[in-house]
């Protein structure tokens, strides 16, 4: 019986080739929508908590009273015991002033790192566009961001003066450029070498903490929990630092997905509607297949496989469309703002679980937009019918 009702929803939408293909349309442009903004949100995630992960350790281990943490070698040693810390480098942080000729000011955070370590890091090395991350070239130098070496107008060699929050000014040449892709970034970071650092913040022989490079980066705020327990200090990690940041994403993720999901609800609406028409135009038939011997439940039956029909055809034509366009986005990527969008392109990243997760909410609601149309074929009374024709 299966197959004769099969039969029989194909015939009638074979009957009608125009409006099943608009029908279809409709719900190939909304799933095609649907992905390609899924993608794009993937990309866009991916890649800026990729450059995140890059510019920034992963756990911080800091003094929470003081804000020095002195004798810094044997805890780092320690730490880099664990089974799941891949490497600790020490580093310090603080406000400053850069100038190139007294007149232009900006403000900067300066991080001092030991470019001896932190040169064997891979992000590190490729955001660096001018210059070399080693000791003897950050010696009484200064690496900058691209945007704040732009503000300052200056360049590879050139000197300029970093004024701390003591007072005091020291003559630094610009001995580097990067470019992480992060605006915030990159317009407002100046590194310097670890022991020039602590000289221009009076440090001595202590740092502001250490910065510890995880294995599994998702395990980063548990072994940082675990850390501060053990060693009785202030940690904090990537996901801690960026909590709002990621908090956004996930709602912009949730929204997009919501709003762009009623692109396809009003597509089945169409369906819903079309079909329904469709149970007017066809009653005389419906009543002649009732008056055959075929049941009520049978006959909504046909109608739901006619919506489930044009429901799979979209989904196939809008996974196909949403992978060419994604495709044609990634090879020709959208320029945004830096200075809005922390990054310089939107990046695409297209996920199967994505365009399965958009299959199957459309594919379980396909049958209900066609109960309606399934509801009034069941309901209809074929003698009644029959005798006015």
């Amino acid at each position: 019986m299966m197959r004769v009702l099969v039969f029989l929803a194909l015939s009638q939408l074979r009957a009608r080739p125009w409006q099943s293909l608009l029908l279809v349309c409709s719900v190939g442009l909304g799933v095609t929508i649907l992905t390609t903004a899924l993608s794009l949100t993937n990309g866009f995630e991916k890649d800026l908590v990729s450059r995140l992960l890059g510019t920034s350790p992963h756990i911080s281990v800091y003094e929470p009273l003081t804000g020095k943490l002195k004798d810094y070698g044997a805890l780092a040693s320690k730490l880099a015991k664990h089974p799941q810390v891949q490497a600790v480098t020490p580093y310090i942080q603080g406000q400053g002033l850069l100038t190139p000729d007294g007149r232009q000011t900006i403000g900067v955070l300066v991080r001092g790192i030991d470019p001896e370590q932190e040169k064997h890091q891979s992000s590190w090395r490729r955001y660096l566009v001018a210059g070399r991350l080693d000791p003897y070239a950050m010696d009484e130098g200064v690496v900058l961001g691209i945007e704040v070496a732009r503000k300052l107008a200056v360049s590879l060699g050139d000197s300029v003066s970093l004024i701390t929050g003591t007072g005091q000014r020291h003559p630094v040449k610009v001995t580097g450029l990067f470019e992480s892709g992060l605006y915030e970034f990159d317009a407002h970071i100046a590194f310097v070498d670890l022991a020039f650092a602590q000289k221009a913040f009076n440090l001595r022989d202590a740092v502001s903490g250490l910065g510890v490079t995880v294995k599994d980066v998702f395990q980063a705020q548990t072994l940082a929990r675990e850390i501060g327990h053990n060693h009785m200090l202030g940690t904090r990690s990537w996901a801690d630092q960026n909590r709002s940041l990621l908090q956004a994403m996930f709602l912009e993720r949730l929204v997009i997905f919501i709003v762009v999901m009623f692109i396809v609800l009003v597509a089945l609406m169409g369906i819903a509607s079309t079909m329904a028409m469709w149970v007017i135009e066809k009653n005389r038939e419906i009543s002649l297949l009732r008056a055959l011997g075929v049941s009520a439940a049978d006959t909504g039956r046909i109608f739901v496989l006619q919506g489930s029909f044009i429901a799979l055809t979209g989904v196939v034509t809008g996974s196909c469309g949403g992978v060419l366009l994604s495709t044609v986005l990634a090879l020709f990527p959208i320029r945004l703002a830096g200075e809005v969008y922390f990054l310089s392109h939107l990046p695409v990243d297209m996920q199967a679980r994505d365009f399965l997760l958009v299959a199957v909410v459309t594919l379980v609601l396909s049958p209900v937009a066609s109960l309606l149309p399934a509801w009034r074929a069941m309901k209809l009374d074929p003698i009644a019918i029959i005798r006015r024709t």
